[in-house]
């Protein structure tokens, strides 16, 4: 357990665990789902099959051990962070989703965007001699404790953690603009971006009429 301490606040980082599930599915209802640009785009959360199907991915990475929380003294969950481990040799198991899910739902838009960063990004072409990347997934905080090093603290302990897995690096894909600029700050470099004007359906209209300031999506990395 990494104690934090802040101005204002004083804070655990922690494993999440099975006991977590419901605790954090909440969290990221309230403070990820409704927020982030691309579900606002599309309206995903107006879709009931979609937001399951985007609750359901999110959760699904807790069974995994590699998910941390930040947690006040008070047990108010203030941050989550979802991480996965990548492999050069693994087979693609990312575009399940893309697969099992209806054409027609909301969410089937957004795994295909993603395929298709992860696809073009192509990390391991890039980085010759990188075999193993800890992966990002989501990271996101409590409104009432941002600016408070919340974030930094999640990211720090994921560090952590992909250098005691073997990790050579670690990578995130960012939608919206201030993740993009929330990591540009910890020191992850650019590697990949789209912007999501350029992203269209093949009647050549826009796909994610993202609002301002979100602009595009970012592929970001961090060598270890």
């Amino acid at each position: 357990m990494d104690e934090t301490n802040q101005a204002k606040f004083s804070y655990s980082i922690v494993p999440t665990t099975a006991k977590d599930k419901h605790t954090v599915a909440a969290f990221l209802r309230k403070f990820f789902f409704r927020d982030e640009p691309l579900n606002v785009a599309i309206q995903l959360l107006e879709e009931t099959d979609s937001a399951a199907k985007l609750e359901n991915y999110c959760i699904s990475y807790l069974q995994y051990g590699m998910t941390f929380m930040a947690v006040s003294q008070t047990g108010d969950i203030m941050g989550v962070i979802l991480n996965n481990i990548m492999h050069r040799d693994d087979v693609e198991e990312d575009d399940e989703d893309g697969e099992t899910c209806n054409d027609n739902l909301k969410f089937k838009d957004i795994v295909v965007l993603l395929e298709k960063i992860k696809r073009e990004a192509d990390v391991f072409t890039q980085y010759k001699n990188v075999n193993r990347i800890l992966e990002i997934k989501i990271v996101t905080v409590n409104e009432a404790y941002r600016g408070q090093g919340v974030c930094k603290a999640l990211v720090d302990k994921t560090k952590e953690y992909a250098l005691e897995m073997g990790c050579q690096m670690i990578y995130v894909e960012c939608t919206s603009h201030y993740s993009a600029k929330a990591v540009e700050r910890l020191g992850f470099q650019c590697i990949y971006s789209l912007a999501y004007n350029d992203y269209v359906n093949e009647h050549g209209e826009m796909v994610f009429k993202t609002q301002s300031p979100h602009r595009g999506a970012k592929v970001y990395v961090l060598p270890l």
